[in-house]
């Protein structure tokens, strides 16, 4: 599955929300609770081997992805799987030598518009988001290009402008700030 993700800052919460909510389908809110794990010799590798144990409500999913960037939009190749036992997991794959790397918390509001998640987001530490989703089949450039089209027109019809996307990953962005304050 291919995963083609805008996401861009927002600065007026409130009216973002309102004009997503006024074209888009409420789908929930949401709290997720994000873990990154890594392994002894892939700690600093960036986006190739780590992977994320997402709690949300009383799911326990995993996800791991190879991305690239194209314009501010990932196009990620997602992995992704539910697990019955969080815990049962995280004592494998602590067993075989991974240990979690950081922790993010998202809370927010999900919608659906024309084949696309659109959720505004609040990131602990980081602020507010709009981040806008499509899922696809297959990596083929014109299935990609399409998704982005309609992903940039999503974001235009929410009133936040292109100048706002934000390119790096949010574990980039953690990871910065987390070194500005420690430095």
């Amino acid at each position: 599955m291919m995963e083609i993700e805008l996401k861009a800052r927002v600065r007026d919460k409130a009216a973002v929300a309102a004009r997503v909510a006024a074209f888009a389908r409420f789908l929930r809110n949401f709290d997720k609770s994000d873990e990154y794990w890594h392994g002894p010799d892939w700690r600093f590798v960036r986006g190739t081997k780590g992977f994320r144990l997402r709690k949300d409500g009383e799911k326990a999913l995993v996800t791991f992805k190879q991305r690239r960037n194209d314009g501010g939009i990932e196009i990620n190749k997602e992995t992704e799987f539910e697990v019955s036992d969080a815990a049962g997991f995280e004592a494998l794959v602590q067993r075989i030598g991974c240990e979690p790397f950081y922790n993010k918390r998202k809370t927010g509001t999900a919608y659906e518009y024309d084949g696309c998640t659109v959720e505004l987001v609040a990131i602990e530490g980081l602020g507010d988001f709009i981040e806008i989703e499509r899922l696809i089949e297959k990596d083929e450039p014109a299935e990609i290009a399409l998704a982005q089209g309609s992903i940039r027109a999503i974001l235009s019809m929410s009133g936040v402008p292109e100048g706002e996307i934000e390119g790096r990953s949010y574990s980039e962005l953690i990871l910065a700030k987390k070194n500005d304050t420690a430095g």
